[in-house]
């Protein structure tokens, strides 16, 4: 693992506080490298109470009992309440690059998760509906997510919790049966079976108009045809699994485009068989009621949820909650994982603290986590919704913004090949940036003038500033970065540079202790705004040695970051842009 980072650094100045003050410190602690006031700066207000002296008196007298057990700080100074650390740049640059030296593309990787396994569940569409910008979200942040996860030292079990079970199959299939066509369907089975879907609703919502909600003669219909398909009707089975194999075609061809994997695809079916040991234990422990029509729930007022979590229906069905129990059950048997993480909207909050606490009733072991993340909007369309047929596909979406980049390297000289290979990591990599690069809990709209733009903060700019690295090491060869002279004197931009670089394993540990990939995604743009600054302010190429061979290790140390950054938000790098 790396040593001289800025997690170190900050670690280190802790040790040193809790040695001065005669206890553990705990206070804020900044990474200020390059202030001429210090490196490290440690306000001193905290202790004031306790030691019963001004912050600046503290400051004074530990700058003058400090002492230092390793060679990244040279001297302390107090100012003000401030106990100020100064870096020794010599050694501290050093040892970054000699970490660069020893780990290469592995620099930032951790033992954070020390080799335990984590199930992340995302993705998880609905068979027969059309992967939209709406699915890009879980797919996009849970991707990225096992990612970081991995480089952080975990074992990742991405699985794709397909939803290829439930009423909305019913739903589905009295409609292809009353209007539907094979013919048809098989010509575009998504959005056929799409039109299906929302021909049900308008029908549906027509005949709700006269009767009340548990009359509707549709509902009524769709419940019947997903209990024939759970009690295994063999005509009914067989065009489920009709629908589901077209699905999935479809559905392989977008998580291609993205380039997005799974270990597992086990959709809710798979657990169709393994709900009665969730009910008989549900029943053994005590916790299940059964309504006077039939209803099995657990109540879970006792804990401040006023809602009930539901487990089977009057006419016997199983819902969500049955087999995602059963899937908890099932993760713990076959991995034993210590996380299961689940990258799921925003607007399920309700229902995941009704089932953790129902797993946790049941005594399931793994630890649970709810990452919700916000909405995706186009701005003519508002929020996504399959009922209503306002859906915009994701794979018109990539296609656009592929066509869009492929106007960037119009005129440029360069073959038809290299051109479409640019066009399309840029397009593919716009669409994922500008989602992963924002706060997962925020509404992300498109902005396709901002998603390509060359300046500020979005994928181009990073992938163009990856490529002008590269070039500068084309034309001078790459040296060794064990050649690194820690003896050579650094100009300012050189030593900003290095210090940013020493913050990607924190950067990398804070991202996956969050799960939020946009901690790793604007570190890298300030890190890239760090290195334009270094290049046009330094001489590179026309340096003389040592300056020279120093400045070029910086610019593969840089170039071999942002790639392996960008890579964990799933977004590619080109040698030439």
């Amino acid at each position: 693992m790396v040593r001289y980072t800025a997690g170190a650094v900050l670690g280190e100045a802790r040790r040193i506080m809790s040695e001065l003050s005669g206890g553990e410190f705990s206070g804020e602690i900044r990474f200020t490298p390059g202030d001429p006031k210090g490196d490290v700066a440690v306000p001193c207000f905290p202790l004031a109470k306790a030691m019963r002296r001004s912050p600046a008196q503290i400051a004074g007298e530990f700058a003058g009992r400090a002492s230092f057990e390793c060679d990244l700080f040279s001297r302390a100074e107090g100012v003000g309440g401030y106990l100020n650390f100064f870096l020794d740049p010599a050694a501290f640059n050093a040892g970054v690059v000699s970490d660069f030296a020893r780990m290469g593309p592995d620099y930032g990787a951790s033992d954070m998760g020390g080799g335990r396994n984590v199930v992340v569940d995302y993705s998880s569409p609905n068979i027969a509906k059309p992967f939209s910008v709406g699915h890009l979200r879980s797919t996009n942040i849970g991707s990225s997510i096992c990612s970081i996860l991995r480089f952080a030292g975990y074992n990742v079990i991405g699985d794709n919790h397909l939803g290829d079970w439930g009423t909305q199959f019913g739903k589905l299939i009295y409609a292809y049966k009353r209007w539907g066509d094979r013919a048809v369907v098989e010509s575009d089975p998504i959005r056929e079976l799409l039109k299906l879907y929302v021909r049900f609703h308008d029908e549906a919502g027509v005949a709700g108009d006269e009767h009340p909600e548990e009359g509707n003669p549709l509902e009524e219909e769709a419940r019947r045809y997903f209990k024939m398909l759970e009690d295994g009707d063999p005509e009914i089975l067989s065009l489920w699994r009709w629908i589901k194999d077209v699905s999935l075609n479809d559905f392989r061809k977008v998580y291609d485009v993205l380039g997005v994997s799974f270990e597992e695809m086990l959709g809710e079916s798979f657990y169709n068989d393994k709900m009665d040991e969730i009910k008989a234990m549900a029943e053994k422990l005590g916790i299940v009621e059964t309504d006077p029509d039939g209803t099995k729930l657990i109540r879970l007022d006792r804990f401040g949820i006023s809602t009930p979590l539901l487990l089977q229906k009057k006419d016997g069905a199983s819902l969500y909650a049955t087999r995602d129990l059963a899937c908890i059950l099932y993760r713990q048997r076959t991995w034993d994982p210590c996380k299961i993480v689940y990258v799921v909207g925003e607007e399920q909050q309700l229902y995941f603290s009704q089932l953790f606490k129902a797993a946790e009733l049941m005594g399931f072991r793994p630890g649970l986590e709810y990452v919700p993340f916000g909405l995706m909007t186009l701005p003519s369309e508002g929020k996504f919704s399959t009922r209503k047929g306002r859906v915009i596909f994701l794979e018109d979406v990539l296609r656009e913004s592929v066509e869009r980049a492929s106007a960037m390297v119009e005129g440029r000289e360069l073959d038809d090949e290299s051109k479409r290979r640019i066009a399309r990591e840029v397009g593919i990599g716009a669409v994922k940036y500008n989602d992963l690069s924002q706060n997962r809990r925020k509404t992300v709209s498109f902005d396709w003038d901002r998603m390509l733009s060359m300046d500020g903060n979005s994928s181009p700019y990073l992938q163009y500033s990856y490529s002008r690295a590269r070039a500068i090491l084309r034309k001078a060869g790459v040296p060794s970065a064990a050649s690194w002279d820690s003896s050579v004197p650094s100009e300012p931009e050189e030593a900003a540079l290095l210090a940013m670089l020493s913050r990607f394993p924190m950067v990398v540990e804070s991202a996956a202790d969050q799960f939020c990939p946009h901690v790793i995604a604007n570190w890298l743009f300030e890190l890239a705004q760090g290195f334009t600054s270094f290049y046009t302010r330094v001489k590179v190429l026309s340096s003389e040695e040592p300056f020279r061979t120093n400045r070029l290790i910086l610019a593969d140390f840089y170039s071999s970051v942002v790639r392996r950054g960008l890579s964990l938000l799933g977004v590619g790098v080109l040698e030439e842009m």
